[in-house]
């Protein structure tokens, strides 16, 4: 028997397809490998046969997208869980931060105290209904004990938690109260004279008619102080002689003139002798005192803190 050849190969019954470039048989209507059609359109593809360089869907590239962000967001996270346990909190980095806080709160919570306090102002003269504030700096800057403010009298003068002064005195002449700030052991004074507006009793240990003292009859006021018998002076007490000052238990300012709104030049204190010279008008003498080496000044005080030397 003679070997047959098999016949050979005609290249006219395989197509290759344009979109993919394999080969297949006439039989088929569509490329097997990418479904391309003969006439050169694709098919939608279907059930895992090849697509070759069929484009994407914009939809599936959005989609695509947003997945892989949050691969990415997920280790991210999972690494900063995960990474303190394996490696440790580095020397920049979670330590530090956690000890900056807590130095943070530890010196927030340190007071620091008050060495000394300063006042604007040691005496202040207020008119009936006037108010005045009062300002307090505490040394050194940056001291946290907090301030407190009192006042000696109430019914004299009274202050809130800011300093404010305000003259609440209604008896007639004037009266003092001593207004004090306090920081812990620190504390600072101003004394605050008052000028009453007449529509009540004057203040504990104060003289309460402007006039104060009575002629030389004798008889006495509703202070209770008398007279030495002499002619008196329009306020009651007879001109160049001495006087002794009452009533002022937190000090008593002479000024300048016969009124509050002139300066503070001297101060005196209870039982403190004086000269009267006149009667200044208004309730006011204008007086003489001493000021230490012999010497000799003079000034104005309200009779109300008068009474005659026995």
């Amino acid at each position: 028997m003679s070997n047959q050849k098999a016949p050979p190969r005609r290249n006219t019954d395989v197509i290759q397809c344009p979109n993919c470039g394999e080969e297949y048989s006439v039989t088929y209507k569509r490329c097997p490998f990418c479904d391309e059609r003969a006439d050169g359109r694709l098919h939608t593809p279907s059930g895992g046969r090849r697509t070759g360089g069929q484009p994407l869907n914009p939809l599936q590239i959005f989609g695509l997208v947003i997945s892989l962000a949050l691969i990415v967001a997920a280790l991210i996270i999972v690494f900063k869980t995960v990474s303190p346990m394996l490696f440790g909190s580095t020397s920049d980095g979670g330590s530090a931060a956690s000890t900056s806080q807590q130095q943070g709160v530890s010196s927030q919570a340190e007071e620091v105290a008050v060495e000394q306090l300063l006042i604007s102002q040691d005496s202040a003269a207020l008119k009936a209904g006037e108010e005045w504030q009062a300002v307090v700096t505490a040394q050194p800057v940056g001291a946290t004990t907090p301030i407190t403010w009192s006042s000696s009298d109430s019914t004299v003068a009274t202050v809130d938690q800011f300093g404010n002064i305000r003259n609440v005195y209604t008896g007639t002449g004037e009266a003092q109260a001593v207004i004090t700030a306090s920081a812990g052991d620190k504390s600072v004074t101003c004394t605050v004279t008052c000028t009453g507006d007449g529509t009540g009793s004057s203040s504990t240990g104060g003289n309460t008619t402007s006039g104060g003292n009575t002629t030389g009859g004798g008889n006495t006021t509703s202070g209770g102080n008398t007279t030495s018998g002499g002619n008196t002076t329009s306020g009651g007490i007879a001109p160049n002689t001495d006087a002794v000052i009452v009533g002022a238990t937190g000090g008593l300012n002479i000024r300048s003139g016969p009124g509050t709104t002139y300066t503070v030049q001297a101060s005196t204190t209870n039982g403190a002798t004086v000269t009267v010279l006149e009667a200044a008008g208004d309730g006011w003498y204008k007086i003489k005192y001493a000021i230490g080496g012999g010497e000799y000044a003079e000034g104005y005080v309200m009779g109300t803190y008068l009474t005659p030397a026995p």
